[in-house]
């Protein structure tokens, strides 16, 4: 009767043992595979897009961008793959293109920051390390800026020219030759 008891007992143990490992498997949360939702401050991505600034009834500037990514915490737009026009009150234009670039969603200001280059409908080219467009009639090109036109290249660190590049300010170690480079 004794071992009987035992054997009884021993199942019971067992059957108990095997109800808290299956209780403890269905209330444990699974730890791999699973989705995280979206927070507010998260970037939110468009492909193939373009975006504009007007002002006054004129275009200021049109961009075409192969990817944004939009950061609403700084309120700015990451653009990748730029081109587009900057348009001058006197209609002179400047067409740039960046492998990337920001636009400050707020002042509508871009700054063309990766490979950018610019070519205006009067000739002129420029390069720089930093080139943004604003609303305003000038650009400032930031380090390594080169301005060319006709037959003068202009070099600096920074360098301030309108649109049809008929007035330009250069500085920090700047450089100007006319003629055979």
């Amino acid at each position: 009767m004794r071992s009987d008891k035992r054997t009884i007992m021993m199942v019971i143990g067992a059957v108990l043992l095997m109800g808290g490992v299956i209780a403890w498997l269905l209330s444990s949360k699974p730890t791999a595979g699973t989705v995280k939702k979206a927070k507010e401050t998260d970037p939110h991505q468009v492909i193939g897009s373009t975006i504009e600034e007007n002002k006054d009834g004129r275009k200021v500037w049109s961009l075409t961008v192969e990817s944004m990514v939009y950061d609403r915490k700084a309120q700015i737009d990451h653009m990748k793959g730029i081109k587009g026009t900057f348009y001058d009150e006197d209609g002179s234009t400047m067409t740039v293109t960046a492998d990337e670039g920001d636009v400050d969603v707020k002042t509508k200001s871009v700054i063309l920051t990766k490979n950018p280059k610019g070519t205006t409908s009067t000739n002129g080219t420029v390069t720089a390390d930093k080139i943004p467009g604003t609303t305003k009639a000038d650009c400032h090109c930031r380090r390594h800026a080169r301005l060319t036109k006709d037959d003068v290249v202009a070099t600096g660190g920074k360098a301030t020219f309108n649109v049809p590049m008929e007035h330009a300010t250069l500085e920090q170690d700047a450089h100007v030759q006319k003629g055979d480079f």
